[in-house]
């Protein structure tokens, strides 16, 4: 039923999983939390550090042959988290960052401490190399702490938002809840992912956010998170 667009379950790439034996774990473990679709968006930061595209691609499909032994129901798709760097939009244009599911939506993201400009510039570059830009966890980013700043986003460059399902499951401070309830009031989020890298420690959560989704904001905004607007990938 729901689709993780955010995840890092190839191994041996990034600091996802460390070998076979836990991706199988975690792929068991998607299965098992209700996701059928997901994009493997393995850590990468063109012009700063050496990503092994064929060792991903390698091990995405070792992963692929691991969900059709297990008879697990899942389709699975590649992706990269781009680490935004002035070398981000070219790494696109030459292929050596890869799109969501091989869509025009490119996920990015910045280190927690970002200036609001970079974002703006990001969003700028990623949109002239032919690209819409998808930010991750922006809940992370204390300039996004403006609710303006998200919305001026979205209407000058398009941007799209994911969060964490973590977010909404886990524990938040006052200040945090009201600005979920603002962003949310807002429609300002467009996605909701477990970011799952291993485990134990970083297990998807998504089904727990689903059911909060509904709890606090019904049925048509928890579908919408943690599927529907996805469809935009494969289409």
């Amino acid at each position: 039923m729901f689709t993780d667009m955010h995840n890092h379950f190839v191994y041996g790439v990034d600091d996802g999983c460390a070998d076979s034996d836990a991706m199988l774990k975690l792929l068991r473990a998607l299965h098992e939390d209700g996701i059928t679709t997901v994009i493997a968006t393995s850590h990468i930061t063109p012009g700063q550090r050496h990503f092994s595209l064929d060792d991903y691609q390698a091990h995405f499909e070792e992963a692929k042959a691991l969900v059709e032994h297990e008879n697990l129901q899942m389709q699975l798709y590649t992706g990269h988290e781009i680490l935004y760097t002035d070398a981000a939009s070219r790494y696109l244009r030459e292929g050596k960052a890869m799109t969501l599911a091989n869509s025009e939506y490119a996920l990015i993201e910045f280190m927690p401490g970002e200036k609001y400009e970079r974002l703006c510039e990001a969003a700028q570059k990623i949109r002239n190399a032919g690209y819409y830009p998808v930010f991750a966890h922006i809940e992370r980013y204390a300039c996004l702490s403006d609710i303006r700043k998200i919305e001026e986003l979205a209407d000058r460059y398009g941007v799209r938002m994911q969060v964490n399902c973590s977010l909404f499951v886990r524990k938040q401070g006052l200040f945090r809840r009201h600005w979920i309830k603002t962003v949310m009031k807002n429609e300002l989020i467009d996605y909701v992912s477990t970011d799952t890298h291993d485990m134990p420690g970083r297990e998807p959560m998504m089904k727990k956010c689903y059911d909060v989704l509904i709890h606090e904001y019904g049925q048509t905004a928890a579908d919408a998170l943690t599927h529907k607007n996805a469809q935009d990938f494969f289409s």
